[in-house]
């Protein structure tokens, strides 16, 4: 049997997944958020089906305006946005793997009873409000699942394997519901997609635990392997009823470092995936979505390189090459830096399929930017990173509210005017370039990987403190 002495750092067989929980967790955290993706976007595929006359009597279309159908897709950010850093709070008291689980639950049979629902307007909308109040716990939750389950040289692939789950929905779910709509009904995606998600849960309930020491099939090996690397932060886990330094939090340069990065980060990605096919048809009279591949090239470039990202990070550090502090550093700022030349590219290149590679090149080299951001709230405040990134990720949120509005009041022209046209969308591509970059000058100044001693477990850390006095 495989022992780990103190000095070891590194479980030599995490690669056998089959027999480390934590990859069991990380990758039904990733079907999870595929789940919550696929909930997410059907209902775009899925509204042009149910707005279409219908050649087939059976079937149930409806007659909704342009405002309304705008409505309906924009009506899942309203709740998504405002209730994350609640669901930080509450982590402390309840088990990230229950909030998790009805997280993505609930959205499954909200879009299960969607046909139902779609016969009247507000109640829709309500719904999909709804399934954003529920889908905003994903951040806060992956938060604490790494605090007590991933060993510190281990956290950012954990990581990089359930956040590519999102990217992998996206692709999964859009061609799915057009196969689903053609084939059987717009009412089918809804059954469908909802149902896996159901599926998923009853797997999730007999499969994960809350910590290590609750799962019944986590080895002792990998229990005590755990315990050495974040055992303190385990414990000190445990401790809900310390009080939230919210001064503190808001106080810290670190904090406002990650945060505003994030902003930054969140800006370019909302905007190139949302304004892309807008972009195409406006400057080339390209329709990305007549080609599937195509559309799908984006996310996928960011699934590949997310998990890539993840692995180099850990082997950066297990080999010593860079501290984490260079690691968050390098790979936040240069990665930003790198994607903000390729936007400014795509503004000067007119043929679509260079442009896409752009494109995708730019959201690629996000997966390194977000590897370092989404694990960092653990790195600056492990006892409070749920918190923490539930602050982060409503301010992250804001992009995908304001970027479609801005890009609209500044691309106006008609596509007869095609000098003015490609101005005022090199206009939008600049300021997307201006995000990433002033996103990678504030990290780069102000963002750390260094524990604050606000954030750290401080009862854990005394008695580790004391043990070491002992020995003196």
């Amino acid at each position: 049997m495989t022992t780990l002495t103190n000095d070891d750092e590194v479980d030599p067989n995490w690669w056998k997944v089959w027999r480390n929980r934590r990859y069991v967790v990380s990758i039904m955290a990733f079907f999870g958020m595929l789940n919550m993706y696929s909930c997410r976007v059907n209902l775009s595929v899925a509204i042009v089906a149910m707005t279409q006359n219908s050649t087939e009597p059976s079937e149930t279309t409806f007659e909704w305006t342009s405002g309304e159908k705008g409505l309906i897709l924009s009506a899942f950010y309203y709740g998504y946005m405002p209730l994350q850093v609640f669901v930080g709070v509450i982590l402390r008291r309840i088990s990230a793997h229950h909030v998790f689980g009805i997280g993505i639950v609930v959205p499954g049979v909200i879009t299960i009873l969607t046909p139902f629902f779609a016969h009247n307007l507000a109640i829709l909308v309500a719904s999909r409000i709804v399934m954003g109040l529920f889908q905003c716990v994903a951040v806060p939750c992956l938060m604490m699942f790494w605090t007590v389950w991933a060993p510190p040289l281990e956290r950012s692939r954990l990581h990089a394997i359930s956040v590519s789950g999102g990217f992998v929905g996206t692709v999964f779910a859009l061609p799915l519901s057009g196969v689903l709509g053609e084939n059987f009904g717009w009412e089918s995606i809804f059954y469908v997609i909802g149902g896996i998600c159901v599926a998923w849960y009853g797997l999730w309930l007999i499969l994960i635990r809350a910590n290590p020491e609750k799962d019944r099939f986590a080895t002792e090996f990998e229990r005590n392997y755990i315990k050495r690397t974040i055992g303190k932060q385990c414990d000190a886990a445990l401790e809900a009823k310390k009080s939230i330094p919210w001064k503190e939090i808001f106080t810290s340069v670190p904090v406002y470092g990650l945060i505003l990065a994030n902003f930054g980060w969140g800006w370019g990605y909302v905007t190139m995936l949302t304004q892309l096919p807008q972009f195409l048809s406006d400057m080339m009279n390209f329709d990305l979505g007549k080609n599937g591949f195509l559309s799908a090239l984006p996310y996928l470039t960011m699934a590949l390189m997310s998990l890539l990202a993840g692995y180099l990070a850990d082997f950066f550090l297990i080999r010593k090459i860079l501290t984490l502090n260079q690691v968050r550093k390098y790979y936040i700022t240069f990665s930003m830096i790198i994607q903000a030349g390729f936007i400014i590219t795509a503004a000067y290149v007119l043929n679509p399929y260079a442009n896409i590679i752009c494109i995708s090149l730019t959201i690629g080299f996000g997966a390194m930017t977000y590897s370092g951001l989404g694990i960092n709230y653990i790195d600056i405040a492990p006892a409070f990173a749920a918190v923490v990134a539930g602050i982060g990720n409503t301010l992250g949120t804001v992009p995908g509210i304001v970027s479609p509005l801005l890009t609209g009041a500044i691309v106006t022209s008609d596509k007869s005017d095609f000098e003015a046209l490609q101005n005022e969308w090199r206009i939008v591509f600049f300021i997307t370039a201006a995000a990433y970059l002033g996103g990678a000058v504030i990290y780069w100044f102000f963002g750390t990987a260094e524990t604050q001693d606000w954030g750290a477990f401080e009862k854990c850390e005394t008695k580790n403190e004391e043990k070491s006095d002992k020995k003196v």
